[in-house]
């Protein structure tokens, strides 16, 4: 989830047409999603709420907080978690230049049990440098439980690039505005996270996309021997997902995948593990609904 936090971090102070012209977010929102999935050795089921509110402003800061949180439930080899959860709140504070993200988040069997089951985080960024549609920015990320360099605070500096159809934050996303139509992006998240997909909007209410990546799960669970140690899920998927708004406020998008591969082990970090245990490919399916109010 740091991970997604520190790519949000970098483009939310792009405007609606830089970020593939969706419109700003609104006041709150909740998202309800459900899947379903059936690797080769496994089978697995995972519901999950977002909530997401605007909180006002502050000192020309605008507020707003999120809140996450998923249950699993798997059935399948030894020493995968039956269950497991997801938890995460953010809050986030950010004006033209300056974005600044705090999250608590606890992904376990047992979340928040104690500090070891909990990742306390931040990331900050800020343009120092904009002309044209170039722009350079520098920040920190800092996370007591990310998946390498634990604790370590890092610093970084990126490169941004917008145009009305071409945007780039080096050397984290791209994404091209091929047509009216049709769009493409890819983006990297460290250290094994990466998507690439496409998207067909034919009419303001209907969408398509196309997507394929990789993601790395960590989650830490109570009760183990190690506290420097993890439980990781790596898996590689395809997915199609057309999207449909009912109305202004209401939208479905159900999913139809392919898990590729996948893998778990345990270990002290990402590269650092024991008891690896791999799994073979299997469908999936699910269904995303969002409300905004």
């Amino acid at each position: 989830m740091k991970e997604l936090i520190l790519l949000t971090l970098l483009l939310g102070p792009l405007p609606a047409a830089a970020q593939g012209g969706r419109p700003p977010a609104p006041a709150a929102s909740l998202t309800a999603n459900f899947s379903y999935a059936t690797p080769d050795g496994l089978i697995s089921r995972r519901a999950g709420l977002l909530g997401e509110a605007a909180l006002g402003e502050l000192a020309g800061l605008k507020l707003r907080l999120a809140a996450e949180g998923a249950h699993l439930r798997s059935l399948g080899p030894d020493h995968f978690p039956e269950e497991l959860y997801k938890t995460d709140l953010r809050l986030s504070a950010e004006d033209k230049k300056t974005r600044l993200a705090l999250h608590l988040t606890s992904n376990s069997d047992r979340p928040f049990h104690s500090p070891s089951e909990t990742d306390l985080g931040l990331n900050f960024s800020r343009t120092f440098s904009e002309k044209g549609p170039h722009a350079w920015l520098w920040g920190l990320n800092y996370s007591t439980r990310r998946t390498f360099l634990r604790g370590m605070p890092m610093p970084f500096i990126g490169y941004r690039y917008t145009t009305d159809t071409l945007t780039i934050v080096a050397p984290f996303m791209a994404r091209w505005q091929a047509t009216k139509t049709v769009s493409f992006s890819a983006s990297y998240l460290p250290v094994r996270n990466f998507r690439l997909a496409a998207v067909w909007r034919p009419l303001p209410y209907f969408s398509a996309e196309l997507e394929g990546g990789s993601v790395l799960e960590q989650f830490l669970l109570a009760g183990r021997a190690d506290k420097g140690e993890a439980f990781f899920y790596e898996a590689q998927y395809i997915t199609l997902k057309p999207s449909l708004s009912l109305s202004r406020r209401l939208q479905i998008t159900p999913s139809l995948g392919w898990q590729l591969k996948g893998v778990y082990y345990d270990g002290s970090s990402y590269d650092e593990h024991h008891g690896k245990k791999r799994l073979g490919g299997g469908p999936s399916l699910g269904l995303g609904v969002k409300y905004n109010f």
